[in-house]
């Protein structure tokens, strides 16, 4: 699949609350605060519930016409962060492949729904998320099977506003990575992180998400949170979010790339650090030209010497070819 890794999402959900002016304010703050995606619900209320449901009339005020969120991609241009949309149906899908999104996300409410399913299967958006909470491993599996041609990225997580720190469940994103890379290779794990973001977790959950593998992190972003927009119970604001993205670059740096070798991809600064606090073949005690050498004139230490010897067996038996003071270093150069 095409490398997705590392990606930090500004989650922008509903807090534009269907005003496009707020729309571009919360795209201008994801992309000032660091975020590499921008992303908002693209909403149609008749996509998503029927007149009687509790939220349609919120899901009604979201709507913008398709000209507002073309203005909104063209602006997200400007600012150089990509722009993208959860969709709910076929109208919001199809305009997404219109304006040419290059990523969708799938609500938690669309794991099991088929026909969309199909429909995004079918469709020219290449990367896919999936949002996890609240599915079963089965659903799971059957989605992606649906979008076996995309680039899915699970989303693990949920929105409990907030989620309380035991229901995170961090540990899934370990096992599914160690189980669906194992049989897919068109997947990557992601979180939505949904803390109190005025609790100790507010950057410590994702980071912990980060060391259990996740490669995406989802995040949400207010304008204030003093202004209670929709959406905004696990938001930070927009300094805040600028000091999240920072911590959250470093835990991926952190995590490093370890490689299948002897010495793990070692870097170069752990290559001299190697070097430092290793222990050297070193003499004992003043010996003479043509010593041969034994473990009572051979010693470990530390020294500042190059071209040293580290295994202390190899010495052994050999003839030394110079005079030698104590507590000098080692070398094959004076060894015969």
């Amino acid at each position: 699949m095409k490398n997705m890794k590392n990606k930090i999402i500004a989650e922008l959900a509903q807090g534009f609350e269907g005003d496009l002016v707020k729309a571009k304010l919360l795209v201008n703050a994801a992309a000032c605060s660091g975020a590499d995606i921008a992303k908002l619900q693209l909403v149609y209320a008749d996509e998503l519930a029927t007149p009687d449901y509790l939220h349609y009339k919120l899901f009604k005020s979201l709507e913008m016409p398709d000209n507002s969120w073309k203005e909104l991609l063209d602006y997200s241009k400007e600012l150089n962060i990509e722009l993208n949309f959860d969709v709910f149906g076929t109208k919001s899908l199809n305009l997404c492949q219109e304006l040419g999104i290059k990523g969708i996300k799938l609500h938690g409410t669309d794991m099991t729904n088929i026909g969309l399913l199909n429909e995004v299967s079918e469709s020219n958006i290449k990367n896919i998320y999936l949002g996890a909470g609240g599915s079963n491993l089965t659903e799971i599996e059957l989605a992606i099977s649906i979008l076996k041609n995309k680039n899915i990225i699970l989303l693990l997580g949920f929105q409990s506003y907030p989620t309380p720190n035991n229901d995170n469940q961090i540990s899934r994103v370990s096992y599914l990575n160690d189980y669906l890379l194992k049989k897919y290779n068109n997947i990557e794990i992601g979180f939505a992180d949904h803390p109190d973001p005025n609790s100790s977790l507010g950057f410590a959950l994702a980071a912990t998400a980060v060391g259990a593998g996740a490669t995406i992190i989802e995040k949400h972003l207010t304008l204030g949170k003093i202004m209670k927009m929709e959406d905004h119970e696990s938001a930070l604001n927009p300094d805040e979010f600028l000091d999240f993205t920072k911590t959250i670059r470093d835990c991926f740096l952190a995590l490093g790339n370890t490689v299948l070798s002897d010495d793990f991809g070692m870097s170069n600064s752990e290559k001299s650090y190697r070097k430092m606090i290793r222990r050297h073949v070193t003499s004992s005690k003043d010996l003479k030209k043509g010593t041969v050498l034994s473990s009572e004139d051979l010693v470990l230490k530390r020294t500042a010497s190059e071209n040293l010897i580290y295994d202390i067996s190899l010495v052994y038996d050999k003839i030394l070819t110079v005079d030698l003071e104590k507590n000098k270093a080692i070398n094959h150069n004076i060894l015969k």
